[in-house]
């Protein structure tokens, strides 16, 4: 699974080129299904007795959408401390 399915040709510029790169990197190094998700899964799938799915779509779109937001500026956090380590030690 990942994280954005890419539909079709597209062409990325700038800012976006940079997200994307951090996407596939994110996709590559850390994996989605988890020890960790096995019981949030198994929750959802309880709700759906009780939840409309299409509400419970939204709701684990809008819960993935914010941890990739998270890990995404994590990873760019980390890049900028890296590379400020990496000039404190170069001077």
């Amino acid at each position: 699974m990942k994280r954005n399915e890419l539909n079709g040709p597209m062409r990325i510029e700038g800012n976006n080129a940079r997200n994307h790169q951090i996407i596939t990197r994110l996709d590559e190094s850390l994996p989605l299904e988890t020890e960790e998700w096995v019981p949030i899964e198994q929750m959802l799938v309880r709700l759906t007795e009780f939840a409309p799915n299409d509400m419970l779509l939204q709701l684990s779109t809008a819960i993935a959408s914010f941890a990739d937001d998270q890990a995404r500026r994590a990873y760019i956090l980390g890049q900028d401390d890296m590379y400020v380590e990496m000039a404190r030690k170069a001077a």
